[in-house]
């Protein structure tokens, strides 16, 4: 919670996890997450990437 709270810039104590709260996801959280996940995966790609890309300057 405190990781989107932060990203999303919004208050950590309105980000609810209560199961009997009724309010509605906002429509822009889904879109955001899925490419929130799918940067944090190309960031990790790129490390791996550059760990060769040096490996082969070496040789």
């Amino acid at each position: 919670r405190k990781i989107f709270a932060d990203i999303a810039k919004v208050s950590y104590s309105g980000i609810s996890t209560n199961w009997k709260d009724d309010k509605e996801i906002p429509s822009w959280v889904e879109p955001f997450l899925y490419y929130y996940e799918k940067g944090l995966a190309l960031d990790e790609l790129l490390k791996i990437l550059e760990k060769y890309k040096n490996k082969e300057k070496l040789e």
